[in-house]
Parts: C-alpha cells; structure tokens; sequence
C-alpha cells in the first residue's frame, strides 16, 4: 500500500517537475521518501487514521486499493476459546509478547511491566486496524502510528490500552455496549461488535488533569472578569507581580477533555515577561499571586482562545491551569 501511494505521490511532484520546466521556473526539488508518504497520506485522508475508501482511491487515481487492505484474521467474526473475557465484555488475545516480558516464562504483570502501563490520562503510540465481523476493514493507522490520549477513545480502547505495555500487540473484540453502540454513527464510527489489532510502540507520560477540571471546587474564589481560581500551595514571598516583570514559573495547562496543551515539564517556557502571556485569564490571574505560591486558575473561553480559535492548534473553549509562581526577577 505504501509503494502505490508514494508512487502516486512521485507521479504528482514529477508532473508539476516537467510544468516549471516547460515555463523555465525553477524546478521542484526532489522530496525525501517522509515527505512523499507524508503527502500521499494527505492526498487520501489518512492522516486522521481513517480508511481510504475504494471509490475515492478510484476517483483520484483510477486505481482499486481495497486489496491492500489489511486482511481479516481468521478469528473476526468471533474470539477463539483461548482469548481472554473480562468482566466489562471486552475480549483479548495476546499476539505478540511486550519488551518488558520477551520470554514466556515472565509474567505479563510482574512489578515491571504494571510500572510501564499507561494510565487513563497518558498517550500512547499506536498501530492499529479495525474490522466488523463480517471481515471488512473499517479503519487503520495505515501509512503514520497514531498517538491518542487513552481516555479520550472508545470505552474499550480504554479498557484495553491500560492492559498493555511498549511493543506489546493485541487483538480486542469489543462490543457494541464498549465501541459506537448498536447504531454506530457513520461509516467511521460503525455500528455493532468491532474487532481491532493494536500494536503499542510507546507511552508518553502526561500530568494527571486535575479532578475539578470541569467544574471549580474548594474554596474558589472569582473576579469580576470571570476568572476562577483557589490557591493550591501558599507561597513565602510578599511581592507581587505586574505586566511588566520577567518571571520564572512552572505550570501544566489543560482544555477543559483533559488535553494537555502546555506545560513546562514538555518544553514550556519557563521565564517570560508576564505582559508577554497571550491568555488573558491567565495574565490576570498570575498578578493575584506572590512568590512561591501555586494557584489552580479556570479561564473561560471569552478570556482565553475562544471557543473556536481562528489560530492553527490553538485549543478552543475553557482552559485550566496549574500555575506555581518560582520567582519575580
């Protein structure tokens, strides 16, 4: 599948190669093999992980992908005797053993492999395909892994991906009652009993959101603006901070589905002029504290980004931050 959508790509680049020489432009530098498959992926929507549907392969290409797909295992229209139930109804079958257990003599929950499973809200890269149990494949990473957040797919995703460890590849036969529901929504989201094979390459280690993250508790206090917040840990300075002082501080943001989106501890910049913040909520509120104090802020929409923001990747609606002020310079 790969070879035919850089091939398809290649074609694209060296037609648009031969139009710039024919008008004497400068010619189209030739793209490296990341950047072709990084365009073919483009070209037929599988960035988002989502299957390439024959008639649109067609259209595009005149060519009939569908027999690159995936082939069903043998076991997709029901799980074999030696699969695993669990008491939520997903079903599981180990395939392929995770590097902290090579050997079949070492336990899959030993003290090592539990330490390297992913919690609720961690990410994890991903290889996987879907298919319903009539052998059909819905969906696939296909040309890219796919990192998710394990809280924020389906209820058996969920489920399943906290059982795994790095290089560890299993086969899940979920239920409706854990996948889209007996009706699904769409030819991406289908209805009924779904089987997956996911191949698990990493976990990336998030902070866990605060369990208020949605609705302020404690001792919140609000201002005017709209902006709320509760001190978490009180501070020993006395000195409070204005638009224009550089300060030094470390802090975790989050949208209100648990995403992080920024943090010191995954490359945040950590010493800024206040003035300088592009959150409005937090420039507010980030005055109210003094040295050494960490404060717990909601931001509203209207005080942050927006609920759609015109920026690319900028996230949309309420945010929440974890904010220790270090230090005023």
């Amino acid at each position: 599948r790969s070879a035919v959508l850089v091939l398809a790509a290649a074609c694209s680049t060296a037609l648009l190669r031969g139009a710039l020489e024919a008008f004497s432009l400068p010619a189209v530098p030739p793209l490296p093999r990341r950047s072709l498959l990084g365009a073919a992926g483009s070209a037929l929507g599988t960035s988002a992980g989502l299957q390439v549907s024959p008639a649109l392969a067609s259209e595009m290409f005149g060519l009939d992908v569908s027999f690159l797909d995936p082939p069903a295992p043998p076991d997709v229209a029901a799980p074999p005797a030696d699969a695993e139930v669990l008491p939520s109804g997903l079903v599981t079958k180990l395939l392929l053993r995770p590097q902290c257990a090579l050997a079949k003599s070492m336990a899959l929950n030993s003290e090592k492999c539990l330490a390297e499973r992913a919690r609720p809200f961690d990410k994890v890269l991903i290889d996987y395909t879907g298919w319903k149990p009539n052998g059909k494949m819905f969906d696939s990473s296909r040309l890219e892994k796919k990192l998710v957040r394990v809280n924020s797919v389906m209820p058996g995703w969920t489920e399943g991906l906290q059982m795994m460890t790095p290089g560890e590849t299993r086969r899940f036969w979920v239920p409706p009652t854990l996948a889209f529901g007996e009706a699904g929504d769409g030819a991406a989201k289908p209805g009924g009993p779904l089987v997956f094979d996911i191949e698990m390459y990493s976990v990336e280690r998030q902070p866990k959101p605060p369990d208020d993250l949605k609705v302020p508790l404690g001792d919140v206090k609000v201002t005017a603006s709209g902006l709320s917040y509760k001190q978490i840990k009180p501070g020993t300075g006395q000195t409070m901070p204005t638009p224009d002082s550089n300060i030094t501080a470390l802090y975790n943001g989050w949208s209100s589905n648990g995403d992080l989106i920024l943090s010191t501890s995954f490359g945040g910049q950590s010493d800024f002029l206040l003035k300088e913040v592009p959150i409005k909520g937090l420039l507010e509120g980030v005055q109210l504290m003094r040295e050494g104090e960490t404060f717990r802020f909601w931001v509203p929409a209207d005080l942050a980004f927006g609920e759609k923001p015109e920026g690319k990747g900028l996230p949309g609606g309420a945010l929440v931050f974890d904010f220790r002020l270090s230090s005023i310079n």
